[in-house]
């Protein structure tokens, strides 16, 4: 069925315009994620190695900016459960964190293999 027109505009059928709506709406969303792959921050280079090196059941926590190389962390692995390794992890950040007088707060910034903090 082709559009009529009016006064120089095309009147369209609804419902292709929605689907062309949640068309472009999927493929803004592959894009965004395509866009932030699951890596690690630059700053954390052997800290990462020395974090992918415990066991599993493993978790990490970190305070401070990433950004400026002013951070403290903490991880911990080899535990029953996931949340016995963050726990742990947390634990171990905020130990640092207050010898170091580290002013941000504690995060969990990976459990297993699983960046779960977003990037700052």
């Amino acid at each position: 069925m082709s559009p009529e027109t009016r006064g120089g505009s095309a009147i369209v059928d609804p419902s292709r315009f929605f689907f062309v709506c949640a068309l472009l709406g999927a493929a803004l969303a592959l894009a965004g994620c395509a866009a932030r792959p699951n890596t690690p921050h630059p700053n954390l280079g052997a800290l990462w190695q020395d974090y992918q090196r415990l066991p599993d059941q493993r978790a990490l926590a970190i305070a401070g900016d990433l950004r400026q190389d002013r951070y403290v962390a903490g991880m911990s692995g080899g535990h029953k459960t996931l949340p016995d390794a963050e726990a742990a992890a947390m634990r171990e950040c905020a130990a640092r964190r207050l010898k170091l007088r580290q002013q941000a707060a504690c995060r969990v910034y990976a459990v297993g293999s699983e960046i779960v903090s977003p990037r700052p």
